[in-house]
């Protein structure tokens, strides 16, 4: 029962730590960071909010993305990420991002590519 218990704690505590980030893909030695920008949008009280961030390159010289991590600047806000379009092996991207009911969003975006 102890045992038991201990593990539903552990897995708790996991969850906990990783709350806020979102990862697609895995940037590896060859990549370089395509961008890297700050996601902002001031809570309506009692409302949840959302932000939908896009990502898109120049015809020439577009990097295929290879990974993409999305982060909370600090675990209050607690906000989640959802790929909508685009993404790995493609050009570009759309992410929308929602808040839980009375929060902000912020969180920094990184999208890497080869």
């Amino acid at each position: 029962m102890k045992f038991v218990l201990l593990l539903i704690v552990l897995v708790a505590l996991v969850a906990c730590i990783q709350a806020g980030e979102y990862q697609w893909g895995e940037p590896g030695p060859k990549d370089f960071l395509i961008a890297k920008d700050k996601v902002k949008k001031r809570y309506v009280w009692g409302l949840k909010v959302s932000k939908k961030y896009v990502f898109k390159q120049k015809k020439v010289d577009a990097l295929t993305i290879t990974a993409i991590r999305v982060k909370d600047i600090k675990k209050k806000y607690d906000s989640t990420a959802e790929l909508v379009s685009g993404g790995l092996g493609s050009k570009g991207c759309t992410i929308r991002l929602k808040s839980k009911r009375g929060k902000s969003i912020r969180s920094r975006v990184e999208i890497w590519g080869r």
